[in-house]
């Protein structure tokens, strides 16, 4: 499989206010701390994790709507961080996103037809009849009809607001679209109708999705593999049938076994999580979960485990599996 995006040391942090007596600087909350995954073309990777972990600041760095503080964002094989702003908003026509809140999400002063059209003027892809066309060629596409183009964002109701944000992120025909919990404001059927509807628009035009969610039901649903973060930081990266079947990270374990059962068993061991999850602006030293860990050693408190590959193309970092030594520092 052609990959299509490689993030690697994508970093965040956010200047937060003034320190104390002892800290003349501003303290920093660090968001985001040395990402790194790719994504392969036509593929769906679940990125999952607590609320607050910095999920959707991933997302929208990729886009550089949030600007990262430092790493590399490959597209295609172009760096997306060292492009001047008129070069990124080209390349934003390959690169869409479809927000969380399909009602804060549409201009409320806008009908349907100019919100759908806003980003074909921008990029002036088509014009008068042509843009046209293609917004109701969009509404269809999307399961709505040609007469929802002449009414505004507060006539619809939430699934149908989000198939408008849909439509408008297709309108410049991406290569790759950022679901940034597209389903988490809607009901459970229209969940269901929604992500159907991802998935049928991924077959047909071969779509790459980044798909952020804290629902894995809905994630083991649609993704191909899933990325787990806690705190900042990637613990967790694999295909997802492996992931299911046997997470290696006690994080993604305890995450897999809070997961809602049909028909539960009996004999379901869960696995414990006990305590608060820190703050970014003071995160622990060494493994970042190691203060809610139930498998806990010393060496957590101490040292930050390093990203390894205990089984093929399944990665953790975690001190349960063998670290690998550090490469060698070149000689001067």
């Amino acid at each position: 499989m052609t990959e299509l995006l490689r993030v690697a040391g994508l970093t965040k942090h956010f200047p937060v206010g003034q320190g104390g007596p002892l800290n003349r600087g501003k303290a920093m909350l660090r968001a985001v701390d040395d990402v790194n995954f790719g994504v392969g073309s036509g593929e769906t990777l679940g990125l999952v994790g607590e609320s607050g972990c910095g999920k959707s600041t991933v997302g929208r760095m990729l886009l550089r709507l949030i600007e990262p503080t430092t790493g590399r964002i490959e597209f295609e094989g172009e760096n997306l961080v060292e492009l001047a702003p008129e070069a990124m908003r080209a390349r934003r026509r390959h690169m869409q996103i479809v927000f969380q809140d399909p009602y804060g999400a549409l201009n409320p002063r806008m009908t349907v037809e100019d919100i759908i059209k806003e980003p074909i003027e921008i990029h002036r892809t088509l014009n008068g009849r042509d843009a046209r066309d293609r917004v109701l060629e969009l509404l269809e596409r999307v399961g709505l009809v040609a007469e929802h183009a002449r009414r505004y964002p507060h006539e619809f109701s939430g699934g149908q607001r989000q198939r408008i944000g849909i439509a408008r992120a297709l309108a410049l025909n991406p290569r790759f679209i950022v679901c940034d919990e597209p389903v988490s404001a809607l009901d459970v059927s229209i969940q269901a109708q929604i992500v159907n509807l991802l998935q049928d628009l991924q077959a047909d035009l071969g779509l790459t999705y980044l798909f952020i969610a804290h629902d894995l039901g809905v994630v083991k649903h649609i993704s191909d593999r899933v990325a787990v973060m806690y705190l900042g930081k990637i613990v967790e990266i694999g295909a997802k049938r492996a992931l299911y079947a046997e997470p290696l990270h006690p994080y993604t374990q305890a995450l897999i076994a809070a997961v809602p059962e049909a028909k539960p068993r009996a004999s379901r061991r869960k696995a414990a999580i006990t305590g608060e999850i820190p703050s970014a602006l003071n995160p622990p030293k060494g493994c970042r979960f190691h203060t809610r860990c139930p498998k806990v050693m010393p060496v957590c408190r101490e040292v930050e485990p390093r990203t390894t590959e205990p089984k093929p193309g399944h990665l953790v970092a975690c001190h349960l599996y063998p670290q690998e030594a550090p490469a060698p520092t070149p000689a001067a």
